[in-house]
């Protein structure tokens, strides 16, 4: 019998034994708890200014065994490039937790409610924040990783690991409120201003208002800007938009509808649209909010 004919023989023998049937290449599922419809948090929870801890509520499931469970969550002031440039006293939220396999009381099925208190902490109680630090307020990256047994891991390219933006607002950032927007008569309403009840708060430096339209079949996105306007000079570079804008005039109170009177792009806004205030201080604090 000719030599290639036995090797045929031989890798259709392997080919039929149903070897492939078995291989797992299933990354672990991260998913919301039965009890709840969203995992917690939600895509671009806003945190308030007097909140200490976020709470986490996932749950992980894999048939052949978890490996691991990484939570990160790091800044995302740059977009995502997250690198610093602000020069002051305060402190990047930083967190960093993983579950490991030998931690778990079923290897095949993790519920974050089961472990006590499984929570993001914004102060101190965080060991990667001093004593009596005050973190930076501002959009934050938070993530869910996981791997199994098999060495399959979560990823970001198809949206098997669970990532979000958190905006992380805080009571010495700038603050803000929309009383109306109406796009019949293109009328924003609301102020911006600087909360000089707090020692800790500084100036307004920097504004980016945009008009977006959020993508429902990949929530993790902001989604696709049709309208932006930028006033002042930010402390962050950032690769989605430009640092600086026109002058911003006061870096005490804003007020909103003086700057987008007569904007025609506030007329056009659709129901699916929405309008999101970027506010910065001087000493690179933060504020994120949709309205």
């Amino acid at each position: 019998m000719p030599v290639v004919f036995v090797l045929f023989l031989l890798l259709s023998g392997c080919l039929d034994s149903g070897d492939d049937e078995t291989l797992d290449l299933q990354s672990p599922r991260i998913t919301p708890i039965i009890s709840s419809q969203v995992i917690s948090p939600d895509h671009f929870t806003e945190v308030p200014g007097d909140v200490s801890n976020i709470p986490l509520a996932f749950q992980v499931e894999d048939e052949n065994g978890i490996s691991e469970i990484v939570l990160d969550v790091h800044n995302g002031f740059d977009g995502h490039t997250h690198g610093r440039i602000a020069n002051n006293n305060f402190v990047l939220l930083n967190y960093t937790h993983t579950i490991d396999h030998a931690d778990l009381e079923d290897p095949r099925f993790f519920v974050s409610e089961l472990e006590d208190d499984l929570s993001i902490y914004l102060d101190d109680t965080n060991p990667l924040i001093p004593t009596g630090g005050l973190i930076l307020a501002g959009p934050y990256h938070f993530s869910i990783k996981a791997a199994d047994l098999d060495g399959n891991e979560t990823s970001y390219a198809d949206n098997t690991t669970y990532h979000t933006t958190l905006y992380v607002q805080r009571d010495y950032a700038p603050q803000m409120e929309v009383n109306m927007l109406d796009p019949m008569t293109g009328t924003v309403s609301g102020r911006i201003w600087r909360n000089t009840d707090h020692a800790s708060s500084s100036e307004i430096i920097f504004l980016w208002i945009y008009i977006a339209t959020p993508n429902p079949s990949n929530p993790a996105q902001e989604g696709d800007i049709r309208a932006e306007w930028i006033w002042g000079e930010s402390n962050w570079s950032h690769q989605f938009r430009p640092g600086s804008g026109a002058d911003l005039i006061d870096g005490e109170e804003i007020d909103i509808a003086e700057l987008l009177i007569g904007e025609e792009a506030i007329r056009q806004m659709t129901e699916s649209e929405v309008l999101t205030i970027w506010a910065e201080d001087a000493n690179g604090n933060i504020s994120v909010k949709t309205f």
